[in-house]
């Protein structure tokens, strides 16, 4: 049996490399990818180690080759900082880099991606950024506004099994024996409207729900009734809250 992917829906794939897979839609979905975030630190004084290549790009590429998507999303906070360093902007050349002529790039602003609009415009890459994205029944946004009021999602809500996907929350869940040990691990927080992605980033620590309230106005109205838990290379199905 694979355990490195959990089916929710026929057309709802999680797997435990943080992303979701939409095979009808052909939509590979990712969330919070904090690109730049270590030289981002440094530059408000964390000295954190630069000294090797971050592997978000290489970890894309991989699942890339795996799904051959039609479309690649980025549900926001692209970037840690929108910063005109070269180290950022070669992040971009090897995000493009690693795109199958076939696979078209979709990227979702977030809080984080304040000004990258600009830059994206001044290194000339061929892409927008969008307030959010719809993929058949499903509305993919970051989840820092309240998607619900959008038209898009309106018009989606009334077909059967709409979704919105979402990222934002860097939910994480914790896995012990009840005694003494325990591991946090990132996880996807699910509902019957909306999904809430693990962070990309592998800096990101991640926040145990429900033990911390949602930022996100999407997350507080919504009921999650199941946590898909990321430990190492397998995904754990657990009831949320547990």
């Amino acid at each position: 049996m694979d355990k490195t992917r959990f089916q929710i829906t026929d057309d709802i794939w999680l797997d435990a490399r943080r992303a979701a897979w939409l095979p009808n839609a052909g939509v590979l979905a990712v969330a919070d990818l904090h690109l730049g975030y270590a030289w981002a630190s440094r530059r408000e004084g964390q000295l954190l180690p630069v000294s090797g290549q971050d592997e978000t790009i290489n970890r894309l590429a991989a699942l890339q080759k795996d799904y051959q998507p039609k479309v690649l999303a980025v549900l926001g906070d692209i970037v840690q900082r929108a910063l005109p360093i070269p180290q950022l902007r070669e992040e971009f050349d090897r995000l493009f880099a690693s795109l199958s002529t076939d696979t078209t790039l979709v990227l979702i602003q977030g809080n984080h991606d304040k000004n990258l609009s600009l830059l994206i415009e001044s290194w000339k890459f061929p892409v927008q950024l969008l307030d959010q994205y719809t993929a058949e029944h499903y509305l993919l946004v970051h989840g820092d506004g309240d998607a619900t009021a959008s038209a898009s999602w309106k018009k989606a809500v009334k077909a059967k099994g709409a979704r919105i996907l979402m990222g934002h929350e860097h939910p994480a869940t914790v896995i012990g024996d009840g005694v003494a040990s325990w591991a946090k691990c990132p996880c996807f927080l699910v509902s019957e409207k909306v999904i809430i992605l693990p962070a990309f980033s592998t800096w990101a620590a991640g926040t145990i729900f429900p033990r911390y309230p949602f930022m996100s106005p999407l997350a507080q109205s919504a009921q999650f009734t199941q946590a898909y838990a990321i430990l190492a290379d397998k995904i754990l199905p657990m009831p949320y809250g547990r």
